[in-house]
């Protein structure tokens, strides 16, 4: 009968295993960290492009202006007539987003106009408008969690630059002409960042293969 022995790594197949795994490591990180930064230029893209399309149907649909804010300084959660925060011009929206109607003319998102008191039902004294129906300001609200900045900027017919708000007329189309630029910290030139640019009937066009961001 053959003794038995005990099965197991040598320090060389260890150390082999070691060096491996850590070539592994160096081409897959870079890989996931890229995969994830793409991930929120996505996102905030498309989001940016959704809100228009929403700020853009709902103001045709209830026949008023509807206006898409940059989060940050255009919501008044507390209703005190100021904004929540403030915005920073490079990167006005990556907060966040808010589509509201200003109802009462305030420059802010709302949370309660025609509705102090949050009973459901329309007062007298809280119709601002005067047409009769219970009217809410919030249309829609995204938050974001990802680091990619959005950054309203100058663009090929766009002379406004840092806009916090864009409004959208009851024809659809807008009274600024906003341009969007989607970048995160990597080097320029070495990804592809995102343009959104609003045409002069208000609808959006969105650039994928952006490389000249800051």
């Amino acid at each position: 009968m053959k003794p038995k022995t005990d099965a197991g790594f040598t320090i060389i197949e260890l150390m082999m295993a070691i060096a491996i795994g850590g070539v592994l490591l160096a081409v897959a990180v870079p890989s996931y960290r890229n995969l994830v930064m793409n991930n929120c230029l996505t996102t905030k893209t498309n989001a940016m492009v959704s809100a228009m399309q929403l700020a853009r149907s709902t103001a045709i649909t209830v026949r008023d202006d509807v206006s898409i804010g940059a989060l940050a300084c255009r919501m008044d959660a507390n209703n005190d007539g100021s904004a929540d925060a403030a915005c920073l011009n490079d990167d006005e929206f990556g907060a966040g987003i808010v589509v509201y109607r200003d109802i009462d003319g305030d420059g802010f998102a709302d949370t309660l106009v025609e509705d102090a008191n949050s009973n459901g039902i329309l007062d007298a004294a809280e119709d601002v408008n005067g047409n009769g129906v219970l009217d809410m300001e919030l249309i829609k609200i995204s938050r974001f969690g990802c680091a990619a900045t959005l950054n309203e900027t100058l663009g090929p017919n766009d002379t406004t630059d840092n806009t916090t708000q864009i409004t959208y007329t009851l024809k659809g189309n807008t009274l600024e002409r906003g341009t969007f630029e989607v970048c995160d910290n990597r080097d320029i030139g070495t990804y592809n960042g995102r343009r959104i640019s609003l045409s002069a009937t208000g609808r959006p066009a969105t650039e994928a293969e952006f490389l000249n961001c800051p």
